[in-house]
């Protein structure tokens, strides 16, 4: 199925001139605090110039709540256990409560695209304690890495290519996987029937460009109850015009909670584009792969064979045993390659690693702590740091780096944000990285690496 020949037939797009002006304005008027509670570091690939918070301390959250209007909390939770995601779900919510009136609170639980995360565990937490709510916006539409939703399918574009989302690689994650891509099917599936698809509302494509945002308003103020509701997008502009009328919805008194991809957050906070970031040049970088989807292995690939970079490749066995000789020469060998100027790529064995005396959750967390620990041991500071993978960027700009708060100045590739590293850093003002495991092409990675050296 070809997305060309689906799209030519579907109604015209809508454009609404300064839907994000109208929108921002919109939102200062109701003087709405928009939160976004990330599960992975990559959530704010289409934002720029807002703060995020590694950590969720008193003293940090109550300054921000009171000074920003939108900002981003990264729990990163799609590393942990249902069990802990819910407790850390659990612990902001009731920060919140401290702090804000909840009628002002908007939430958006933002998690991956391709539908990985601990879907049901952290809306339902967030429903039961800062509820209740008329209904659950769910948006997994993202178009910076061509994900869309169509007739309630959920689907990948590869060279106009429609592909279901439950026959991609994604689906067969170890500790996410699914089998449905038709969306009130996921969502019964993943609630474990809590909600059942006969439960699941739709807007559509055409509610959204022949009705515009009055019909979307007019189905949004009959929702009750905590029901889901899908959003379907091909662009852009079809949640501008959703978002619009999800703002009438609210002023006459409905409460959502949104849960959503990385586009939403832009569009509801009335963000305008912003153009790429051409970042000061560098004579000594660090690149760190981490993730294990089959776009990072083509990039690395490709990275390695079209450069002079120097590379390390870890030994998972080696990180599982806990070999604290091992980390010391990694580390002093990625020292020595700084120390002479050279860039250096360090990327994990590529083929996935698997041992019956560990969960897959708990390998993954065995090799961040090894390159977090990498990372804070290092004398020599890099001029840049790209990092492969979202817990990996999340778990080595926390515990490596010691970084509380960023600032995401924007990206430097569609779908790949820029983090400025705050003063209280292991290296203040670095420009770091955050290169999501599923985006971009074969050559992404090789081309953000020369925009900082060429």
């Amino acid at each position: 199925m070809k997305y060309s020949e689906i799209s030519k037939n579907l109604p015209k797009v809508l454009k609404i001139p300064d839907a994000r002006k109208k929108i921002k304005e919109a939102n200062q008027i109701s003087k709405d605090k928009i939160i976004v509670l990330d599960d992975d570091p990559t959530g704010c690939q289409t934002v720029h110039d807002l703060l995020l918070l590694l950590n969720f301390e008193e003293p940090i959250l109550k300054d921000v709540i009171l000074k920003e209007n939108i900002f981003y909390i990264l729990t990163n939770s799609r590393a942990y256990s249902e069990r802990k995601a819910i407790s850390l779900n659990r612990e902001i919510a009731q920060k919140f409560l401290k702090y804000l009136d909840i009628k002002h609170l908007k939430i958006i639980s933002r998690s991956d695209s391709t539908l990985r995360g601990h879907f049901f565990g952290e809306v339902k937490t967030l429903m039961d304690f800062l509820g209740p709510y008329d209904g659950i916006i769910i948006i997994p539409y993202f178009g910076e890495g061509k994900r869309i939703t169509i007739f309630d399918y959920h689907f990948l574009i590869r060279n106009d290519k429609l592909i279901e989302v439950n026959k991609t690689e994604f689906s067969l994650d170890p500790i996410f996987g699914y089998k449905n891509a038709h969306l009130p099917s996921w969502i019964e599936e993943k609630s474990k029937s809590f909600w059942k698809k006969e439960d699941v509302l739709s807007i559509s494509i055409e509610d959204i460009r022949l009705g515009g945002p009055e019909r979307v308003k007019e189905i949004l103020l009959k929702v009750k109850n905590g029901r889901p509701i899908i959003v379907n997008s091909l662009c852009d502009e079809d949640l501008e015009v959703f978002v619009l009328g999800l703002l009438e919805s609210e002023k006459k008194g409905k409460r959502f909670l949104y849960r959503t991809a990385a586009s939403f957050v832009k569009i509801r906070g009335g963000l305008e584009e912003k153009d790429l970031i051409l970042p000061k040049k560098g004579e000594r970088g660090l690149i760190i792969v981490g993730s294990y989807v089959k776009m990072t292995t083509t990039q690395l690939i490709k990275l390695l064979k079209s450069s002079s970079l120097e590379n390390i490749e870890i030994k998972i066995k080696e990180v599982i045993n806990n070999s604290k000789n091992y980390l010391k020469n990694i580390t002093l060998k990625t020292d020595e390659m700084l120390k002479n100027r050279k860039s250096v790529v360090i990327y994990t064995e590529r083929e996935y690693f698997k041992d019956e005396k560990f969960s897959p959750l708990r390998i993954g967390q065995r090799i961040s702590s090894f390159l977090s620990n990498l990372v804070k041991n290092l004398k020599e500071r890099p001029d840049f740091i790209i990092v492969k993978g979202g817990i990996t960027s999340h778990i080595l700009a926390q515990k490596g780096l010691k970084a509380k708060k960023v600032k995401v100045l924007g990206q430097i590739f569609p779908g790949i944000p820029v983090w400025e590293l705050g003063e209280e850093s292991k290296y203040p003002g670095l420009l770091y990285i955050v290169f999501p495991g599923n985006v971009g092409d074969e050559d992404t990675l090789l081309e953000v690496y020369r925009k900082f050296i060429n």
